[in-house]
């Protein structure tokens, strides 16, 4: 899907969003705390690993989508060109869904170590209806002029939609993961 305004990212975000959260819930409000730590191996991660590394990464962005709303509080909808930026399209190809490819995470978005308890789900629901909730706010606002420091690097900058396209995208990735963790055939059944 190729984006053209800035009310398009707004939309893709809160439809993709809304995707994600039903999915955690279908799959995942069903389980046990012994198979929402359970790992095929030990550098693999389990689903309860899988979700919280998303709620550790997504709250970092969602702190700074607060800022910058509170600094543009409010004003008539517009809606504006919009075009990645060369970092923000990087990262999305890294984080997209199709690509199945392993790649390293960054330290400040390590999952939760070993217990993770069943209130990951609410967790992940929570923070996601909160970027709903907030992108929702941002339809006044130009998302292409406004940047934003990589939660990685400060020296990485993006736009402000971009976050809205990578968070999406990086969520469906690892709630896929949390999927073929659960089809593993020695998936505990309790």
């Amino acid at each position: 899907m190729e984006i053209l305004n800035s009310h398009q990212v707004v939309q893709y975000c809160i439809k993709s969003t809304n995707s994600n959260i039903s999915l955690a819930l279908k799959s995942f409000s069903h389980l046990s705390a012994n198979q929402l730590n359970w790992k095929s191996n030990p550098e693999s991660w389990s689903i309860g690993e899988c979700l919280s590394h998303l709620v550790n990464s997504n709250s970092l962005y969602l702190n700074k989508f607060q800022s910058i709303l509170n600094l543009h509080p409010s004003g008539n909808e517009r809606d504006f060109p919009y075009k990645q930026s060369f970092f923000g399209r990087m990262i999305t190809l890294g984080v997209n869904p199709s690509n199945l490819k392993k790649s390293k995470t960054f330290k400040v978005f390590f999952p939760d170590s070993s217990d993770i308890q069943i209130k990951i789900i609410d967790e992940y629901v929570n923070i996601s209806e909160k970027l709903i909730s907030l992108a929702g706010k941002m339809l006044h606002i130009d998302l292409k002029k406004i940047k934003l420091s990589s939660s990685v690097n400060f020296l990485i900058r993006l736009n402000l939609g971009d976050p809205l396209i990578i968070i999406s995208k990086h969520d469906e990735r690892h709630l896929n993961q949390a999927e073929r963790v659960k089809n593993h055939k020695e998936f505990p059944k309790n």
